[in-house]
């Protein structure tokens, strides 16, 4: 009986500091769970963006890649415009040019469940025979 007792207890205080500590972080049992920048720069919800990455072509230049054409699908049912963002590494270069958005661009606007593309020219041409990753990044504008 004495240990029934302090089972039901341990439970309701592990209830109650589950509780507490939910509402103390800002949130109640009925917040949908989001993707939220705590701790960033600007601190504001970013929401995913209703679209998809369905191509990435590399254009070669002598040995070195200079750009890179990005198609973008729109998978909502309004028109939407995107900022697109790549990063490639290859060795010790980068090919954006640091504490600038040299290596993004916006796309046109794309209409409900339609494609479009858009070119980034590379601020920094890096070699093609020695890329290690590129990192890619949407953001819905409109």
């Amino acid at each position: 009986m004495a240990i029934l007792m302090s089972i039901k207890l341990i439970l309701i205080i592990g209830v109650l500091i589950f509780v507490v500590s939910t509402v103390g972080f800002g949130n109640d049992l009925n917040t949908v769970i989001s993707f939220n920048n705590i701790g960033a720069e600007n601190n504001i919800f970013v929401s995913a963006p209703n679209a998809d990455i369905t191509n990435v072509v590399l254009t070669e230049s002598a040995s070195d890649i200079v750009s890179a054409t990005i198609t973008v699908k729109n998978t909502d049912s309004t028109s939407h415009t995107y900022k697109i963002c790549v990063i490639t590494k290859a060795g010790a270069l980068i090919s954006d040019v640091q504490g600038t958005s040299s290596d993004c661009t916006n796309t046109a606007s794309i209409s409900a469940s339609n494609t479009g593309s858009s070119v980034i020219n590379f601020a920094i041409p890096l070699s093609s025979s020695n890329v290690d990753y590129s990192d890619i990044s949407i953001q819905q504008i409109t």
